[in-house]
């Protein structure tokens, strides 16, 4: 008896981020959420690492069953890497921390 081999895996979602104003982020395409603070939402999705930066960020909605993820506050800026955090943890974004 041959297994399916395409149970096993979770389904690929595409990434995509909706930007609303400077106020909300809403992304799909999470599979984990590095780390997080109040100044910034480090993420791995489907398509390599990113970044928002800002202040008073906020998690609003996190479901990785559905790859989904809301944030609000302050936006300035989103940074995307294609480094595998698996291979090099954090290593675009280290370079500002001193």
């Amino acid at each position: 008896m041959e297994k399916d081999m395409t149970q096993s895996k979770a389904p690929f979602r595409k990434h995509s981020l909706v930007l609303e104003g400077r106020a909300r982020a809403k992304l799909a395409g999470v599979t984990a959420v590095s780390c997080f603070n109040d100044q910034e939402v480090v993420l791995e999705t489907s398509e390599g690492e990113v970044a928002l930066l800002g202040e008073g960020l906020h998690i609003e909605q996190l479901n990785l069953e559905d790859g989904q993820l809301d944030v609000t506050g302050s936006i300035s800026a989103v940074e995307y890497s294609d480094l595998s955090p698996r291979k090099e943890r954090r290593g675009l974004f280290s370079r500002r921390r001193k």
